[in-house]
Order: structure tokens, then sequence, then C-alpha cells
């Protein structure tokens, strides 16, 4: 059975801004090259992603992408916001991301998820000339499955870790269950 991208309305989110393009059939060779395994390492660093992707030449090709970090400032108001609101607080301890959020955020002129791909910094190693290349939409698909799975990776990917946030004022988020 295929590999399902943006199973939750949150990976959903993620995808929308590159599922917006194609190049000559990019996305659907990125998605298919995700769900053969070809993305063979991801590293988080803060805002910024590192991937090696398989590809057809023998050494794996180098993706980037940024992330355009969270001010210190959205992040008070988005943790403000879910210490303000029961609701939203014990959907996010379910490990839910509630649109609730997404709604409060954006009111404030915070952008959670990307508009466009345009939004995020991204560059790969190979000899495609197009943004997204299938390797880059391999990575941004593979970024869907995790934020499927963990919720909290979205603020994570914008340099804010919410869970630790939450744990300085004395919420006990529990650990991810593989």
């Amino acid at each position: 059975m295929a590999q399902k991208y943006g199973r939750t309305w949150w990976g959903l989110q993620w995808l929308n801004a590159l599922e917006k393009i194609d190049y000559s059939n990019r996305l659907p060779r990125g998605r298919n090259y995700a769900s053969k395994g070809a993305v063979k390492g991801i590293e988080y660093k803060k805002n910024v992603i590192h991937a090696r992707v398989a590809g057809t030449r023998p050494s794996p090709y180098k993706v980037k992408m940024v992330v355009p970090l969270f001010s210190l400032d959205e992040q008070n108001q988005l943790l403000g916001s879910v210490l303000n609101n029961r609701i939203l607080l014990s959907r996010l301890l379910n490990r839910e991301l509630p649109a609730g959020l997404l709604k409060l955020a954006e009111a404030q002129g915070i952008q959670v998820f990307p508009k466009s791909w345009r939004d995020i910094q991204m560059s790969c190693s190979c000899p495609d000339w197009a943004v997204p290349c299938k390797h880059i939409a391999s990575v941004v698909y593979t970024i869907a499955a995790s934020i499927d799975e963990n919720p909290f990776l979205v603020f994570e990917l914008h340099g804010f870790d919410m869970i630790k946030a939450m744990e300085k004022k004395g919420i006990k988020v529990e650990e991810l269950k593989q």
C-alpha cells in the first residue's frame, strides 16, 4: 500500500504550499522517492533541515531547507494563546494541532505553515534547475509524514520548542510514543 502523506490536517497544511506548483511532474516523482525510502537521512537543526536523498548518482544528493524563525514575541504569543485556552492546550497535550491555534496565530500575523513554496529557502545539489526538484519534494513529503506523527514539529521547524516552553510553565508533555 502506498504511503499516505498529509493524513492529518496539519500534515496536509505543510504540503499545501508545495502542491500548488509542479514542474514536469516532479511532485509525484518526489512522493515516489519518499515512499521508496530515498530520503536516507534528515536532520533538523533549529529551523534548518539537512537531508540526503538517493538518486541516480552513486552518492546521495544534499538537500537544504530553511524555514523562517519565529521571533521571541511570536513564540510568546503562541505560548500565551495555548496557555490561555484549555481546549487548545488539551488538544496539544493529546498530540493534536488544533485548527483554532492556527486561526489565532494568523490573527496575530504569525505564519505557522508556508503559504507558498517561496516561503522556505530550498536547495539541492542535483543538476535539476527546478525548485522544488524531485529530491526536495521527497524531503517535503517526508517532513509531512513526520508532522502527521508529531504536530510539535511544526513549531520546531520555526526554531520554537513548544514542549520545552510549556514545561517551563509547569505543563508536562508526555514523550512521543514511537
